[in-house]
């Protein structure tokens, strides 16, 4: 009887096991696609957003997160996101992708009270985090809805990038005048021929 216990117990004990390795072996596949399509969006905004105009691009980007209040320093107050504020995250060498998945990132966390920073998290991300990680830390279930969030970034800087530019002003399309030809000067009638008369022969005298 005890040698059937510590068989099942045995049996148990690997089943658990069996069953986390398996947890283990999905979630890992899951979380580096999702990582693998995140960084590949991140790189296509990148791409779109380098044949727009920048200022453009920070105002869709602010434009889309309109309403969506962010909280940039641990313990300060959330407010709205400000083209500055792009500016500034733009003046630490983050590219247009990788601010797109820090603002979804930090948007999109579920529990307030475990929320970090945006800029918390990009202390995370800068000391060498990857997406999945940072993800996962924050409690994310999988990295859906940030995709979700960078595709729609993605979309409006390619409406940005698809847009005609500004139509140039009258100034500049106007041809230049091109320089009044110069009058034709008259020609002036020939003047007459002045018929000189010869003076008569004098003859010699004696003849």
């Amino acid at each position: 009887m005890k040698r059937s216990s510590g068989n099942l117990i045995r049996w148990v004990s690997m089943a658990v096991a069996a069953i986390a390795i398996a947890g283990q072996a999905i979630a890992v596949p899951l979380d580096s696609k999702g990582e693998k399509d995140l960084n590949a969006l991140g790189q296509k905004v990148d791409k779109t957003s380098a044949s727009a105009d920048s200022g453009h691009v920070t105002g869709a980007i602010v434009d889309q997160w309109k309403g969506t209040q962010f909280t940039f320093d641990a313990g300060g107050s959330a407010r709205d996101l400000t083209a500055q504020d792009v500016s500034d995250l733009r003046d630490k060498k983050l590219g247009f992708g990788e601010i797109s998945i820090l603002l979804a990132l930090t948007a999109k966390q579920s529990d307030a009270a475990t929320a970090k920073s945006l800029n918390e998290i990009l202390a995370m991300r800068q000391a060498g985090e990857g997406w999945g990680k940072l993800a996962r830390d924050l409690g994310y279930p999988s990295l859906g809805s940030v995709n979700q969030s960078v595709k729609a970034t993605d979309a409006k800087v390619e409406k940005v990038a698809a847009a005609k530019p500004d139509k140039i002003s009258a100034v500049d399309t106007e041809k230049v005048d091109k320089p009044d030809k110069p009058e034709k000067v008259e020609k002036f009638d020939k003047p007459e021929r002045v018929h000189v008369e010869r003076p008569e022969r004098v003859e010699k005298p004696g003849r």
